[in-house]
């Protein structure tokens, strides 16, 4: 007697693009995918296409490689009707599942990127990798960093060490814009090492370099507990701490490299200062960016004024820099800075549900503020949501901002970032162009259930 067919399921879009950071943006201009699908235990995947060229149907099935990638492994190509494209794939996907649950490409070197996997002493992980390793309150972020790290490629062979004890929050951010710079559909050159991302779309190309903002050693991290607290930090303690980051990338002069000469070159910073300095900081960066602080006050009739008043410098204990970093000698060959408060293991975490990831017992609120858009608010709305598939939505680009340089040699073009906020000075006044719902800043809740 034969055995029985495999069962085959359908898989949500999100669920399919966290097994699939390989595929190449160029598919998505010539078809458009439409469905999505697996066997039981996603040995195997398919999706179903419509080639926008010729107007008719293509199947596709992917099975995970000697490094765990899912790739082609069989196709079909112009199929009358969509109807007929869905039961080919699924003899295709039955058949398959079958035979096993690697399928062997040859043109790699078979090794998996297994960023946990411990490489180094217990006594030197970072305090961190422990709770995200094991445990089930970040069990949809770990799932989510695991089939991230199998497609990101490990340039210089130190991600997952580095990962795992001093440098979690570099190699996190590393992680974090690589899932961004997939999401915004740009191709990938590794054949560098530096800067840490060289990559192109639509025929532009542009080099992006990342850095955090870091504690300093013996230095107590920032915990304020009043609105006053807050603002002192963002006055001069916060620019100085973003000025060390950015400055030191500044000297390293990317724009002289051979294959960096005549491209944009964007710095890449996240702020990791304190424990949920991340969700307080941000306007800060823009202050020392540009160096300029607003202050605004109300009208008679009820609008908001806003006045940019020019900051001098910055200091904090015995540092003293200048504001204004796209002012600074050498900085016209910044093009952008873009930044992020949010690419945390909470956001792996949240996004790891939303690809089905989570466990049962586990539930995941974020709480936060979103921008209002009338001109005159002076304050963003609140919310509070739990992260369920189906009624919440959050993609890799939602809290991602680029800065751009009013001085830039070479200006990077907005329209390479779509979904991003979007932040320019026009000599007097900084702009902000900011997506729908824009979330200025968020804290996550992750509760496990007990049972009764």
């Amino acid at each position: 007697m034969s055995a029985p067919l495999p069962t085959i399921k359908p898989l949500t879009r999100a669920r399919f693009n966290a097994l699939c950071y390989k595929r190449r943006p160029l598919a998505a201009m010539m078809s458009r995918e439409t469905e999505w699908w697996s066997d039981e235990q996603e040995r195997v995947l398919g999706l179903v296409l419509l080639d926008l060229s010729d107007d008719d149907w293509v199947w596709i099935v992917l099975g995970r490689d000697e490094q765990g990638l899912f790739r082609a492994i069989d196709v079909q190509a112009s199929i009358p009707t969509q109807a007929e494209a869905r039961t080919g794939l699924h003899a295709s996907l039955a058949k398959h599942a079958q035979s096993g649950a690697v399928f062997p490409q040859e043109d790699n070197s078979g090794r998996r990127h297994e960023i946990f996997r411990v490489q180094v002493p217990a006594t030197k992980l970072h305090r961190h990798f422990p709770l995200i390793a094991t445990g089930d309150h970040h069990a949809a972020a770990r799932r989510m960093m695991e089939e991230l790290a199998l497609a990101f490629v490990d340039i210089d062979g130190n991600y997952a060490k580095d990962f795992q004890t001093t440098g979690f929050n570099a190699r996190l951010w590393e992680l974090a814009l690589f899932a961004f710079l997939h999401e915004q559909q740009f191709t990938f050159n590794h054949e560098h090492d530096r800067p840490d991302f060289l990559v192109d779309k639509h025929g532009k190309s542009l080099a992006i370099e990342a850095t955090t903002v870091n504690p300093t050693d013996g230095e107590t991290p920032p915990n304020p507990s009043t609105r006053e607290e807050v603002e002192l930090l963002r006055r001069d303690f916060m620019p100085v701490k973003f000025g060390s980051a950015l400055y030191s990338k500044l000297q390293k002069k990317y724009w002289e490299l051979d294959h960096v000469k005549g491209l944009p070159v964007v710095l890449a910073v996240h702020d990791f200062c304190g424990e949920g300095s991340m969700t307080w900081s941000s306007p800060a960066l823009s202050d020392y960016l540009y160096g300029t602080r607003a202050t605004a006050r109300r009208l008679p009739n009820g609008a908001l004024e806003v006045t940019e008043t020019p900051v001098a410098e910055h200091s904090w204990g015995t540092k003293r820099i200048p504001s204004g970093f796209f002012n600074l000698p050498g900085a016209e060959h910044i093009s952008a800075v873009l930044f992020s408060n949010s690419a945390t293991v909470a956001k792996f975490n949240r996004m790891g549900v939303l690809a089905g990831f989570g466990l049962d017992n586990i539930r995941i609120h974020r709480a936060g503020a979103r921008h209002d858009p009338n001109p005159n608010a002076a304050v963003p709305i609140p919310f509070l949501e739990e992260v369920v598939p189906g009624t919440y939505d959050e993609d890799w680009t939602e809290g991602m901002q680029l800065f751009h340089n009013p001085r830039a040699a070479v200006p990077v073009l907005p329209a390479l970032f779509p979904g991003c906020a979007h932040h320019t000075f026009n000599g007097r006044n900084r702009v902000a162009a900011l997506p729908v719902g824009f979330i200025h800043n968020s804290t996550t809740h992750v509760a496990r259930l007990v049972p009764d």
